[in-house]
């Protein structure tokens, strides 16, 4: 019974704690009709802001993928589900709702519980920086009106972004309140879904104005999208029962900006998300073989699952051009809140008997969690000019975070009545502190080939609490610790222009994940370093066919250390530095203007990941591939312009997504998936008219999975996100 125990508490604790997308349609805005003529599109003009400069994307050498407002408005996007697979070597996986989102980039997977990607709106970083607010499974999905542009940056970026960024970034790039311009727009858009009962339906409006013209501009926007529930769960009732996973979406943003003088700009914006979900998404799979236990879109709830996920960010932005210098400062202040309640029934349920000596037979739990996260961040960085010939950035940042975490399981019957004893509840409250120096420096040799440098070293300070009580927590347990770190990381890389064409990089860069302190059940508090990454990449950026066509290949190598690992040791599961992996493998994107009219583009990535030696503890397998992260996925997208009448233009087009198997945490795989994306547009001036059909063959099939254990460590269920099921819109947007 004592080891039965054991097990119980280990459960318990465990609970706890593109290349470019095709770069036609990142060009610029036409000022009339916000768009370019077919015969004006220049693939060079695609910018992103990877090095805290506003470069030319073929120029920078990293792996750089930029994806314009016009790709997200073309495909329909409401989340990063939408569009994520059009990313060389970017896998995002869902909980069935925004917000319930675990992203990898080049097989860096989504293990431990602090986050592995960098998530920044334009300048400032958000989302905690702990291994206590589950950034692996929880991360900021905006719904993305209003947003000009979305980069992703593949391999570590701790040099210039820091903690978090180990296996790279992930960039909000909002619109930016412009005091010359008047600019209206609203639309609204419908759309069905296989399997719903409902349509989907979204509205949208956002405004630009001067205030005072030519000095201070305001632009504010808003936007709600409701998505229809497709997943039904049979054990339960009433609107719980049918269509159950429904969620919608509000987001609002208010931006300023201010022309102090011909040489001092202040941005400033608020911004609020609220993501409120009905139910899980989650349906259920055998173990062994991964068959639906029932339907293909039926679920295994005995309990309802709400969840709710708040976003709350404020930013500003100070630029200062000095002359031969320019100067940033840029604050932040973010908070996020995270409530969600899960179904444990098939995790504690049968621990009723044992805990109550048999009085109380097997029956239901329930597992309520909030996390929330109070973020202050504050940047200030000097740099010189982007024509010197030796181009420099230095700059110091600072965070402070106050975070809490508080979880309750609570049992029921078989029938759902409460249960007249405590299974378990606990809170833990904590402190995070980072301050870190970074220096960033290019020198041209010649103009065709330069050297970089850069370094940062940070140091962390976090501060720790924890109390619980429960009969599965073995009773009441308060402690107060805290940890210091210190972290240093660096990155080497050089460009050779081959010609005024084409180029060819080399880069090393390193990351690390801040460590913490651990859950104990014993008052002593076991603590967890920082793991770290290498990445080096070679690659090959060109233009060619008199700038009609571009490639962007790069191959690269990443070795992880000390990977943050959550482990079972002697009935007690924690978090620990155990293991290694290694990662290499090829991503290639490709754009061609095959004719005046037509565009083709190509996204793929080939990724040999695996495992070193990990204890058996972890759930994982020395050898087996990092889990999560198919062999193979790559994309493809084809879109035709044509003239239309006098006034109006049009545009069709295409997409085919495919992501191999991947291997599961626990050892099974969950099969590779193909999806066939199509839309269509017609706009003159004033109007656009746009249809799009995202799965359109209605591929069934799991973006992700996850294997559910009960307290005696025995496999009960596999559970598993369906891929969103064939979903055909039309949207209707006016401007002026």
């Amino acid at each position: 019974m004592r080891t039965m125990k054991r097990s119980i508490l280990a459960s318990t604790l465990a609970m706890c704690c593109a290349g470019q997308i095709p770069q036609a349609f990142a060009q610029d805005a036409d000022s009339d009709t916000g768009r370019k003529a077919p015969d004006a599109v220049e693939l060079d003009r695609v910018v992103a802001t990877a090095q805290k400069r506003s470069e030319n994307v073929m120029e920078v050498a990293s792996g750089v993928s930029v994806i314009s407002e016009e790709r997200l408005e073309a495909f329909g996007a409401t989340r990063l589900n939408d569009f994520a697979a059009y990313v060389p070597g970017f896998q995002v996986d869902s909980g069935g709702a925004p917000g319930q989102t675990a992203m990898a980039l080049r097989g860096v997977a989504p293990l431990g519980g602090g986050s592995i990607i960098g998530t920044y709106i334009d300048d400032t970083p958000i989302g905690p920086s702990t291994n206590k607010q589950r950034a692996t499974t929880y991360a900021l999905d905006l719904l993305p009106y209003d947003i000009q542009s979305v980069e992703v940056l593949r391999g570590p970026q701790g040099t210039l972004y820091g903690a978090g960024a180990m296996g790279g970034l992930f960039k909000y790039i909002t619109k930016a309140a412009d005091p010359d311009a008047i600019e209206f727009r609203a639309g609204m858009d419908v759309n069905t879904t296989s399997e719903a009962g409902d349509l989907g339906t979204g509205l949208r409006a956002a405004i630009n104005a001067p205030i005072v013209e030519g000095r201070v501009g305001l632009r504010a926007s808003f936007s709600r999208q409701v998505t229809p529930g497709y997943v039904d769960q049979p054990d339960l009732t009433g609107d719980d029962a049918k269509d159950s996973n429904g969620y919608s979406q509000l987001a609002s943003r208010v931006a300023l900006t201010w022309r102090l003088t011909d040489h001092v700009n202040l941005r400033l914006q608020t911004l609020h998300q609220l993501v409120d979900a009905d139910n899980t998404g989650q349906v259920g799979l055998t173990p062994t073989t991964l068959a639906p236990l029932r339907g293909e879109l039926d679920g295994i709830l005995f309990r309802p699952t709400p969840y709710r996920m708040e976003t709350n960010y404020h930013s500003a932005i100070l630029d200062w051009d000095l002359g031969n210098l320019d100067f940033v400062s840029a604050t932040s202040f973010s908070e996020t809140r995270m409530d969600e309640t899960q179904d444990a029934t098939l995790v504690y349920g049968v621990a009723w008997p044992l805990l109550t000596g048999g009085a109380v037979p097997a029956g239901q739990a329930q597992f309520d969690v909030f996390l929330g996260n109070r973020k202050w961040t504050q940047e200030f960085r000097l740099s010189s000019k982007a024509d010197d010939r030796f181009e420099w950035l230095v700059g110091t940042f600072l965070t402070g975070e106050k975070h809490g975490n508080r979880q309750k399981v609570s049992p029921y019957d078989s029938n759902g009545n409460p249960l007249p004893f405590e299974a378990a509840s606990g809170t833990l409250p904590g402190r995070y502190d980072e301050q870190a120096l970074f220096a960033d420096a290019t020198y041209k040799f010649s103009p065709r080939f330069d050297v970089s440098a850069g370094v940062r070293y940070a140091r962390n300070e976090q501060d720790f609490e924890q109390h619980t009580t429960g009969a599965l927590y073995g009773g009441t347990l308060d402690l107060v610790d805290s940890i210091d770190e210190n972290v240093f990381t660096w990155k080497l890389a050089s460009r050779w222009h081959l010609d005024d064409r084409s180029m060819l990089y080399a880069r090393y860069a390193t990351g690390y994940r801040p460590g913490g302190p651990n859950v104990s059940v014993t008052g002593s508090v076991p603590m967890t370093r920082s793991d770290t990454l290498g990445n080096f990449e070679l690659g090959y950026k060109s233009h060619f066919w008199d700038r009609r066509a571009m490639l962007d290949v790069a191959v690269f190598r990443i070795d992880w250390d000390d990977i943050q690992l959550r482990e079972t040791v002697n009935g007690i599961s924690r978090m620990g530095n155990a293991g290694s992996a290694k990662s290499q493998g090829l991503e290639l994107a490709a754009l061609v203007r095959a004719t005046e009219r037509i565009t083709v583009g190509l996204n793929a990535a080939y990724t040999d990941s695996e495992l070193g030696d990990v204890p058996p503890a972890s759930g994982l397998t020395s050898g087996s591939r990092m889990p999560l992260t198919p062999r193979l996925s790559w994309s493809s997208t084809i879109d035709y312009d044509f003239e239309a009448g006098p006034h109006w233009h049009g545009r069709v087009g295409g997409g085919f997504r495919f992501t191999g198997n991947r291997v599961g945490i626990g050892g099974y795989e969950i099969e590779s998936y193909r999806a066939v994306d199509l839309h269509a547009e017609l706009t003159n001036l004033r109007w656009t008219a746009r249809l799009y059909a995202r799965n359109l063959t209605d591929e069934r099939s799991y973006v992700s999975t996850g294997l559910v254990r009960d307290v005696f460590n025995r496999d009960v269920a596999v559970v598993g996100v369906p891929l969103q099921p064939r979903t055909v819109g039309v949207s209707i947007d006016y401007r002026f």
